[in-house]
């Protein structure tokens, strides 16, 4: 064997393959469909060959009996599960709206507005459509995309608070969640089935309202005005969105800085914020003398509200989970294999929601994870060899490792790639971990005690550095590259040779490197070539 049987991380990987292959057989591809019969069909076959006796191979075979099983059952599984959870999806009665017929839409915003260069958009619910003679009550949301002139603040929407009521008039595209093009997560996630499309010029009005927040939007906007009053308006959006993961305050510049130099996954919830808020509350507790298999506890339980607040992404959750069973290993003295742990967080994130597989943000998030865990200790050695110091290999080291993870999957998505990530990356990522971490102590202080505001306003200097940093980064012309799309075989070869040039494959001879490596590089060419066709 020349990789330990690792029944978790396969289980993950098979569930993936099982929502894939369900959203194909949904679609009707019927190649597929045979392809998955097929491979189904050879599991089952492979995993009874215990009964088969007197042949070497079919005994040899046998040997990996574990391995199709656990691929067996885990494929079945996400296949199943897929369509257990479309079923609510398809008694939906949503309405189809002529999207070049006009209406007069009035609904109440529930999410904080976004303002971009050229548009607004926003999330209503409590929808109300009129037009022609006819009135539509909408049970699900809708999204705004409200176009403005350049130097058009569209104030009215920036200033809106969530509950109030907007009005105006516009063109309604139904958005359902399954279609022929495939399974659109935006509309899932937002719990939204409507598009409006309109313009500045057609907002009627805007009325404030005394609505009663829930936990999360009250909690939201306790933390987002803590921030602003206590640091500069450029800098308290995007301090709020590192903490919260919600854009709406950010300028647009900083984000199309963040974007060109590839740290824009700065601006997500993630393992940063989740880990960090984590060792800190783990060590205040541990100064209080409280027990490690209680503070884990108490620590699992505030970043369950966490969750909460950051609207449940799929990256913050991922994050969590694997915090949490970090933590429990530590407390309860067990070993803990960070494999193991993602591997363990995206199956329960899976059974729980099978469409997560759909999810940018959740493929993005488990690929940049498991790019660290499989291909930065590698470089980290290598780079250890070439004398660069602990610090400089370990930035490089990780930086590089989910450069290699996510370039496929950036590309496909947003058609370009920034040239100079990786050197950002390796410059802004150490001053965003000392950022955030006094950052979260002086809003946790400043919540408490408004009187510490002013740790507030001298974490906005950290973050002023790092805007200038992004700033001169996305000044070149060639900053960003633009790429064709790469294929979906190509996609699947960039996550096996991650794996194969890991620690977790072991193997004992040159020949056998040789052979591996020959091999996986000759075929990702060969499919490299094939995107271009």
């Amino acid at each position: 064997m020349f990789s330990h049987f690792r029944p978790i991380f396969i289980c993950f990987l098979s569930l993936m393959l099982g929502v894939f292959l369900a959203e194909l057989f949904r679609e009707g591809k019927t190649v597929y469909f045979i392809i998955s019969l097929v491979l189904l069909v050879v599991l089952i076959l492979v995993s009874c060959l215990k009964f088969v006796k007197n042949n070497k191979f079919f005994q040899k075979m046998w040997s990996y009996n574990k391995f199709f099983l656990v691929c067996l059952i885990s494929i079945c599984v996400g296949f199943g599960g897929f369509f257990i959870q479309i079923q609510s999806l398809k008694s939906e009665q949503n309405i189809n709206f002529n999207e070049n017929q006009s209406f007069v839409i009035t609904g109440e915003l529930s999410k904080s507005s976004v303002i971009y260069e050229k548009e607004a958009t926003f999330f209503i619910e409590n929808v109300f459509a009129s037009g022609e003679g006819k009135a539509y009550k909408l049970d699900k949301g809708m999204y705004v995309k409200m176009k403005k002139e350049p130097g058009d603040e569209a104030l009215e929407i920036k200033n809106a608070k969530i509950g109030d009521k907007i009005s105006f008039v516009g063109n309604v595209v139904t958005q359902e969640v399954l279609n022929s093009k495939g399974v659109f997560m935006f509309s899932y996630k937002n719990d939204i089935r409507y598009i409006a499309n309109t313009n500045t010029a057609k907002l009627k009005n805007v009325t404030a309202m005394e609505k009663e927040l829930g936990f999360a939007d009250s909690a939201r906007e306790f933390i987002k005005t803590t921030i602003k009053n206590n640091m500069d308006e450029r800098y308290a959006g995007l301090s709020y969105a590192i903490f919260v993961g919600d854009l709406s305050g950010v300028d647009y510049d900083i984000v199309s800085n963040f974007r060109a130099s590839g740290v824009a996954h700065l601006l997500a919830v993630s393992g940063l914020n989740t880990s960090i808020m984590a060792v800190v509350l783990v060590w205040f507790f541990g100064r209080l003398k409280i027990k490690p298999k209680y503070s884990v506890l108490i620590v699992a339980i505030i970043l369950l509200f966490y969750c909460i607040i950051c609207d449940f992404c799929a990256s913050c959750l991922r994050a969590s989970l694997m915090s949490v069973f970090l933590l429990f290993a530590h407390a309860f003295g067990k070993q803990n294999d960070s494999l193991n742990s993602i591997s363990l967080s995206g199956i329960v994130l899976l059974l729980c929601c099978p469409l997560f597989v759909f999810d940018l943000s959740f493929v993005l998030s488990y690929a940049c994870v498991f790019g660290i865990v499989m291909l930065a200790p590698v470089f980290y050695k290598w780079f250890l060899k070439c004398k660069l110091g602990k610090f400089l290999s370990l930035n490089l080291s990780v930086s590089l490792a989910t450069q290699i993870t996510t370039l496929c999957l950036c590309i496909n998505t947003f058609g370009y790639v920034s040239v100079f990530s990786l050197l950002v990356n390796i410059v802004v990522c150490p001053i965003m971990e000392y950022v955030y971490i006094f950052s979260f102590v002086a809003l946790l202080l400043t919540l408490i005690l408004w009187f510490m505001g002013f740790l507030l306003w001298l974490c906005q200097w950290g973050l002023w550095l790092v805007d200038i940093i992004t700033q001169f980064a996305a000044s070149f012309r060639f900053s960003v590259l633009f790429v064709d799309k790469l294929s979906g075989l190509f996609l699947t070869w960039t996550f096996l040779a991650t794996y194969l040039f890991s620690e977790f494959v072991v193997l004992t001879s040159k020949k056998q490197k040789a052979i591996l490596y020959s091999a996986t590089g000759v075929s990702g060419v060969i499919l490299l070539g094939l995107s271009f066709l």
